[in-house]
């Protein structure tokens, strides 16, 4: 049994300066519930187009893992492919920008994939994007954000270098549930100083999966209405992304 849902929302800055929702997220479950692709995208502030980045980026990678995925493959291999799919995502943004007659830098995006195959999990990381994983009662963070050498370095899935240089990694044990966010999200619930993930913070959500008359649509707009709270935008003017994902028994 696999149980998804998720939400973008635009912050307040955007709001206010008239831009678009930067962020993105997608999500598949894969046949027969063998597995699930979930992922998360943050177009840069700084790029002119970077909505369209984020949605191309996001909507691509999962469609290629979808077709390209095998529960057969090996450990390696699905690595690679994640990979794969990451130049081939930047592939896209480059015809995606050409038909717009734009520069690839105006699509700058940040993504982030997550891969169940059974009870194998993977994922792939170009960026500041993050996910934690419930076990039981503990939470642990799953994937950290990508820093560089310098505090301002940015990692793009329009530049090639940053794929050569992004994370791919098969995660220790297995987490039937999963976290994905955007950066936005990051530092309201999780710890900058020791890694730890608040509880009261994300245990509503996670709580969802257990409702007996769990509704995804329902669960969505609950998300939405929470994400553009007065409590959330008194604390952060960015876009923010949360996609929750359950899956036992896959």
């Amino acid at each position: 049994m696999i149980k998804l849902f998720g939400a973008s929302v635009v912050g307040t800055s955007h709001v206010q300066s008239e831009t678009p929702c930067h962020d993105a997220h997608r999500y598949r479950i894969l046949p027969d519930n063998w597995g699930y692709i979930a992922c998360v995208s943050d177009g840069m502030g700084s790029a002119k187009a970077a909505e369209i980045g984020s949605d191309v980026a996001s909507s691509f990678i999962v469609n290629f893992l979808e077709t390209h995925l095998d529960p057969k493959l090996d450990d390696e291999d699905v690595l690679m492919l994640i990979k794969e799919g990451f130049v081939e995502v930047h592939d896209q943004l480059l015809m995606a920008s050409s038909e717009r007659e734009l520069k690839v830098k105006d699509l700058n995006a940040t993504l982030l994939v997550f891969v169940t195959l059974g009870k194998r999990q993977f994922y792939g990381q170009v960026g500041d994007c993050s996910a934690i994983g419930k076990l039981g009662d503990n939470y642990h963070v799953l994937v950290e954000q990508q820093r560089g050498e310098y505090a301002n370095a940015t990692f793009s899935v329009c530049d090639l270098q940053s794929i050569e240089n992004g994370i791919y990694e098969k995660i220790e044990g297995y987490y039937p549930m999963v976290a994905l966010m955007t950066d936005g999200i990051e530092g309201l619930s999780i710890s900058a100083k020791d890694k730890q993930v608040s509880h009261l913070f994300y245990d509503p959500f996670f709580q969802a999966f257990q409702n007996p008359k769990f509704h995804q649509k329902d669960v969505e707009a609950a998300l939405t209405r929470f994400l553009n709270s007065e409590r959330i935008n008194k604390k952060t003017d960015d876009d923010k992304t949360l996609l929750f994902i359950y899956a036992e028994d896959v």
